[in-house]
């Protein structure tokens, strides 16, 4: 009995040398990335990003961002937005499936049952009174299998999936805030058309006003018929653009509701914004791992980097042997009768050697295969990294023009209210006429409606500054 155990203990170390020694035939040691993944903490992120980030005075990046602007129906329909627009839902999906593929070296436990009838043969292994009969056999088992992750293979499959999964939660958050941030585009815009055409009723009332006077003066004999007509095109220019902005009001309710993933009919229940006024944002640091730690494109390309570099860890313990420890218990009988009695019970347990030994190049090809996709994965990450610093420091340059342009338009607005008030004094004391204050008012709501559109372009670069940072900001101290 010893000397078969010991017969049996050298066969076993006999294969696995064997295995080893077949397996160092084929390797892919030479076959390794071309690309490293770059060290963000040496990235210079330039003087305009960090003088940005210096002007901050305030904390908020754990505050969810959109809530600064006091606005009801905007949370409402943000609130919905994350329940029911389609790219947050795709978004989810993947990460279902991501969580789907975790727990990968557990142990597999399966049942089996089996009953059948059977015609056995006269010159087989089945011994008297089975042997040229017919009858029945049958078993119930419970079987066990278990993986020896010797090479680190399934290990390095469940990091992988790890980091896939950590991937699709960067994509909700990514998706979560390209809708929040395409919502609020849309609904400056509405803002705006609203502040709009108002400007274009007021001004309308006033080239009524003129036309109503012209048609006297026109009586005294102190108008032509030229400037009845002027006056008169201004009044039909005026109602065009009217509609024109109905219009676009319409179109960006649609916008909305079709974002947050809602019919025609829900674009209907919008209502006019209530917003007010932001700080400017500013980066939270000019730190690189601080300023581009929010964003969540960033992290999904640096997971995707660490889910293909464990992905070359399997391509590369495929190399060398799979060791499963297998096991069954049960009942087996040649005859059905029998399965349920004393003496029916059957065991086996031992381990089970898979390795390549010659594959024709398919290990090779998967590792080039693996190393190609980290490669792309780390260019990926490289690109991300340059583009999310560019889009930081391009926000902060627009947001720094759109003020000066605003300030530009404050100056103008300023000026004409000064003329149509001057204006209304000359006509008190009989120096100008009603015309006269008429047109001035008419070039004031002009200057209105340009300074309307500053600040609607302001709201927009905060918007694209907003999403530069990921969602985290703090308020700037030169708003």
């Amino acid at each position: 009995m010893k000397g078969q155990l010991a017969t049996r203990a050298g066969a076993y170390v006999l294969t696995a040398e064997l295995a080893l020694i077949l397996c160092g035939c084929a390797t892919g040691n030479n076959i390794s990335p071309t690309l490293k993944t770059p060290d963000i903490e040496h990235i210079a992120v330039g003087q305009r990003i960090t003088q940005a980030a210096a002007n901050n005075v305030g904390d908020t990046g754990s505050v969810t961002w959109w809530k600064f602007y006091q606005d009801p129906q905007l949370a409402h329909l943000l609130e919905i937005a994350m329940q029911e627009a389609p790219s947050i839902q795709t978004a989810a999906a993947h990460l279902h499936r991501a969580e789907a593929v975790l727990d990968l070296n557990k142990p597999s436990i399966t049942g089996g049952a089996q009953i059948a009838g059977d015609r056995f043969p006269d010159h087989y292994t089945y011994p008297a009174p089975y042997a040229g009969s017919g009858g029945s056999d049958g078993s119930l088992t419970v079987n066990v299998r278990y993986h020896l992750d010797f090479w680190g293979k399934r290990r390095e499959a469940q990091a992988a999936a790890g980091e896939q999964l950590k991937a699709s939660q960067a994509e909700v958050a990514d998706a979560t805030l390209l809708l929040e941030t395409a919502v609020m585009d849309a609904y400056i815009d509405l803002d705006l058309f609203y502040k709009t055409r108002d400007l274009a009723a007021s001004a309308l009332g006033n080239r009524l006003e003129i036309i109503s006077m012209l048609a006297a003066r026109q009586k005294a004999g102190l108008a032509t018929d030229i400037d009845a007509i002027h006056a008169n095109e201004a009044v039909t220019v005026t109602r065009g653009e009217i509609a024109r902005l109905d219009s676009e009001i319409t179109q960006r309710k649609s916008r909305i509701a079709a974002l947050l993933g809602q019919d025609p009919g829900f674009a209907e229940q919008i209502e006019r914004p209530s917003l007010v006024n932001i700080s400017d944002p500013a980066p939270l640091s000019a730190i690189p791992s601080v300023l581009l730690g929010y964003r969540p494109d960033v992290a999904l390309r640096r997971a995707e980097v660490d889910a293909a570099a464990h992905e070359i860890g399997v391509a590369k313990a495929a190399f060398y042997p799979d060791v499963d420890l297998t096991a069954f218990a049960g009942l087996m009988s040649l005859d059905v009768g029998y399965l349920l009695r004393a003496g029916s019970t059957a065991l086996n347990a031992g381990p089970v050697l898979t390795l390549p030994i010659f594959d024709g190049g398919r290990l090779r090809s998967t590792l080039k295969g693996r190393t190609a996709e980290y490669d792309a994965a780390v260019a990926n990450y490289r690109a991300t990294l340059s583009t999310a610093l560019q889009q930081v420091a391009d926000g902060i340059a627009l947001l720094e023009s759109e003020q000066l342009r605003r300030n530009e338009a404050k100056t103008a607005e300023a000026h004409w209210r000064h003329v149509a008030e001057l204006q209304d004094v000359r006509v008190r004391h009989g120096f100008s006429t009603a015309m006269d204050l008429l047109t001035a008012k008419t070039e004031l709501l002009l200057r209105q409606r340009q300074l309307s559109e500053a600040e609607a372009r302001i709201a927009s670069a905060q918007i694209a500054l907003i999403r530069a940072l990921g969602g985290a900001w703090a308020p700037s101290s030169n708003s």
